[in-house]
């Protein structure tokens, strides 16, 4: 028997070996930090492989060739060892490229460096550097690749606020009206309306009005309006930044030129498109997407990204690629980039991912039925250093959430903290790597918890009601034999009749045992209903069962009677 668990023991550890491989990390030195433009900043590149000697690394780091480019590169404290191919970069491209190999015996710890990148920021905004590719081969003999996630670092880059001189380009002539516009109210902003609406107040001795809209800031008006208006409404114009002016005569003459800017932007921003630099399928539960477009006239104000139905952000138009998507449970999923100009004019680009889900946890042993208030133990194997979910449910409803973590071989085991009532329960478990990937739930496996009351009084019934038969059927045979020898054998009759009476002492006694132990058991569901109310059919039993005993009590002496004051006569 030993023999046979060992083997099966053995079996099971070489199936599920897959389950707990060893894991590596490519990171880099830094997730965030913020640099001045114009100054140069050293970012280096880490392999992490804590529990198993890897002995090769291999990767393409991307970065924005518009906000940063790359000075020099580094192998100064590196691990590596034996350049397969020196490390190189090209900034019109955007990548660092590096392949190497660690000698024996390799390489086991949380962070080793592998090269130092120096960049120079080239323009403000937010520079997200990530690994389009990589991998990192175990020192087995076999160049296993034991890469389970890439890391992205952010770089922020600002510019010293420079003073600018106060804007004179709007300030109207003396004694120039002024001129207001309802559909163009910011002569700064930028509108998707080409119709644009101006209005001004006429002097009460004004003569003549004329007007003219260009794009040329300081112009004379040459066009004379046909009557006095206060009001002028320009439908039709083309994208572009224009000046509407405005000037009044009166009866000391024409007033100065009052100017006014409006921005017209009716066109939405180019089509784009959205791209995984780690492939649209993976085991990611927060992939990375590149997405990017032009606005001719206004620029671009603002991305909004979108996964299914909900918004997942607002995205400045500097701080772009790569974007980290959120992290997501196995499925596939519709991403939508909506790109937005700043008069609101938008274009947007759809792209479909799928996180692929990890394997279930394989349940080992659980109880399938428990007594009210006993532990509830579920054990089974997963990934190694993983989070371990069980949810418990009762019909559809959820009743407890447990949450425990595998060990380094993947072992675990939850004891439910919640005391479960009596009743069916349902439980199904679901693992979170170390990556983050998640796991469909394991399919539903079912627990009965039973009453300890119900059980105490079931064992108390079948005990003592075997008793209570085995008295009836003495009972009977002794009455059966009375009945036999009286008319066979009248010289026995006081024979009989002491067995008789012994017969009745006897039954007495063992009635009043039997009374006494219902008794106790009444004493005891005293206590336990102090604990909990106890059933209505619990209730209704006892008390039937107490009457039943009662009534065959009864029964039973008034037959030895009868039957002893027959053998008197």
């Amino acid at each position: 028997m030993a023999k046979i668990y060992t083997i099966v023991i053995s079996f099971l550890l070489l199936w599920f070996a897959p389950l707990s491989a060893d894991a590596a990390t490519l990171s880099f030195s830094q997730t965030s930090d913020s640099y001045v433009v114009g100054s140069t900043f050293a970012i280096g590149v880490y392999v992490g492989s804590p529990d198993m000697a890897m002995n090769a690394a291999s990767g393409v780091v991307s970065f924005p060739w518009d906000k940063l480019e790359v000075v020099s590169i580094s192998k100064t404290g590196s691990i590596i060892s034996l350049w397969a191919q020196e490390p190189s970069f090209s900034n019109s491209a955007g990548t660092v490229n590096f392949e190497g190999i660690v000698m024996n015996p390799g390489f086991i710890g949380a962070s080793g460096k592998i090269i130092s990148i120096t960049f120079r920021a080239k323009a403000v905004g937010q520079a997200n550097l990530s690994f389009s590719t990589g991998s990192v081969l175990a020192n087995d003999g076999s160049g296993t690749n034991i890469l389970t996630g890439l890391r992205v670092a952010v770089v922020n880059i600002r510019e010293k606020p420079v003073p600018v001189a106060p804007s004179t380009e709007n300030i109207p002539e003396d004694n120039a009206p002024m001129i207001v516009s309802t559909t163009h109210p910011d002569q700064a902003a930028w509108y998707a309306d080409n119709n644009p609406e101006f209005s001004w107040n006429l002097p009460s001795d004004a003569r003549e009005v004329r007007t003219l809209i260009n794009g040329i800031l300081k112009s004379a008006p040459n066009a004379r309006e046909a009557e006095l208006i206060s009001r002028k409404k320009i439908s039709g114009l083309s994208d572009g930044k224009y000046y509407f002016h405005l000037q009044i005569r009166t009866a000391a003459g024409w007033s100065g030129v009052a100017h006014y800017g409006v921005n017209i932007d009716m066109t939405p921003p180019k089509n784009f498109s959205i791209t995984f630099p780690h492939g649209a399928s993976s085991f990611e539960p927060q992939p990375v997407i590149i997405f990017n477009t032009e606005d001719a006239m206004s620029g671009i104000s603002h991305y909004d990204v979108k996964v299914g139905k909900n918004d997942i952000g607002r995205i400045s138009s500097t701080n772009l690629n790569p974007y980290p998507l959120p992290p997501q449970p196995p499925g596939t999923y519709k991403v939508t980039v909506i790109a937005i100009d700043k008069a609101g004019n938008s274009a947007s680009a759809l792209a479909n991912y799928t996180i692929e889900k990890i394997e279930e946890p394989i349940i080992i042993s659980y109880p399938k039925e428990i007594l009210f208030n006993d532990l509830v133990n579920i054990r089974g194997i997963t990934y190694q250093n993983s989070d371990i979910s069980v949810s418990i449910r009762q019909g559809e409803m959820l009743i407890s959430q447990e949450n425990s973590r595998s060990n380094t071989l993947g072992d675990f085991s939850i004891i439910v903290t919640k005391r479960l009532e009596p009743g069916i329960y349902t439980f199904t478990v679901s693992v979170t790597d170390s990556r983050g990937a998640k796991s469909n739930e394991t399919e539903a496996y079912t627990i009965v918890v039973k009453s300890q009351f119900l059980l105490s009084v079931g064992t108390f019934f079948f005990d003592y009601a075997s008793a209570i038969i085995i008295l009836f059927i003495v009972l009977a045979c002794l009455i059966g034999a009375w009945l036999f020898i009286s008319r066979r054998n009248s010289k026995k009759v006081r024979h009989l009749r002491r067995e008789g009476y012994e017969a009745e002492r006897a039954l007495e006694k063992s009635f009043n045992r039997l009374r006494n132990d219902i008794d106790a058991h009444i004493a005891l569901l005293k206590v336990l209903r102090s604990k909990r109310k106890l059933t209505k059919e619990e209730v209704l039993f006892l008390e039937e069962f107490k009457k039943g005993l009662t009534k065959a009590e009864d029964v039973i002496a008034k037959e030895i009677q009868d039957i002893s004051a027959d053998s008197d006569k």
